[in-house]
């Protein structure tokens, strides 16, 4: 296929009601700006009724529409890696089924991107009110990653991405990668733009607060040494507590003649941070067994 102007990726998980409007939106704004487009819906292996509406928009709208189904479910990291891979557009722009972020807002995007020159645009939802876990979570990982990489923030899955950076993101073949980590090592060109952020149109979202912690550690783990680190420094500091603990029960000894089990709890303390470390090596060894197998973040099971 020749080259277009923007490749749109869609991440689809058990939608059908929002599919439709998704496209006739993204098809409005392309022709408003005269930009040749091409639409790449990933389904991630959900419900038949997502396929079934994807191909019946594939037989109305043809070379327009690009359809993939993955083997199983991947997430929708996996599923937007697979779209980018596919994409043939000079710039790939990612975008959610949900319409919580309506089509028209890629306007924005491209306005923006022409006027900046940014390597990456990202949009930027209004402040939503959540709980303070969320929040605080949401925060401390932030701000882990920016001072880990440098200043790169995290943003988020509403982006465009400049032709260079979607070569360096099809460039890496390892699991666990995340687009917006691997485009933090290549770039500090990111700009972002507020766009709108509407109420889901069907469905509800499939990161409950259990799966969102359980994103954030494997993003710790998988593209910060931080867990390292912080092992490193606790042992350091275990250390000296223990050669002071040790001398202070050589001086109580040596001025009271009784004896205070010290020793005891220091060799427990060291133990318990052994077996703590272990568990961080432990991690980070997988890390090395998973990059060897090459386990894939996504497969294709039908590309239409």
């Amino acid at each position: 296929m020749n080259k277009v102007d923007f490749s749109v990726i869609v991440p689809v998980y058990r939608s059908v009601q929002t599919l439709e409007p998704l496209f006739d939106g993204i098809q409005s704004v392309m022709d408003e700006l005269k930009s040749t487009f091409e639409v790449v819906f990933v389904e991630d292996s959900g419900e038949d009724p997502s396929w079934n509406e994807l191909l019946r928009l594939k037989k109305i709208h043809g070379d327009s529409i690009s359809c993939i189904r993955l083997s199983r479910n991947f997430g929708q990291n996996g599923a937007t890696l697979c779209g980018i891979d596919q994409a043939n557009g000079r710039k790939v722009i990612t975008i959610d089924d949900d319409l919580q972020t309506s089509p028209t807002e890629i306007k924005k995007l491209i306005e923006f991107h022409q006027e900046s020159e940014a390597d990456v645009v990202y949009g930027k939802y209004p402040e939503v009110k959540s709980s303070w876990l969320r929040r605080i979570g949401s925060q401390f990982v932030k701000r882990m990653f920016s001072k880990s990489q440098g200043g790169s923030t995290i943003g988020s899955s509403f982006r465009l991405l400049d032709e260079h950076i979607v070569d360096r993101i099809r460039f890496h073949s390892q699991d666990h990668l995340f687009i917006n980590q691997v485009i933090g090592w290549y770039t500090l060109n990111a700009q972002f733009v507020e766009v709108e952020h509407n109420p889901r149109h069907e469905g509800k979202s499939g990161y409950s607060l259990w799966k969102l912690m359980l994103l954030s550690f494997r993003l710790i783990i998988y593209y910060t040494s931080v867990p390292l680190k912080i092992m490193v420094m606790l042992c350091i500091f275990t250390a000296f507590a223990i050669i002071a603990m040790t001398i202070y029960y050589i001086y109580f000894q040596l001025e009271t003649g009784s004896t205070i089990d010290v020793f005891m709890i220091a060799v427990l303390a060291a133990m318990a941070i052994i077996a703590a470390s272990i568990a961080v090596f432990g991690i980070y060894i997988n890390r090395i067994y998973s990059s060897r197998v090459k386990k894939p973040n996504y497969a294709i099971k039908v590309k239409i």
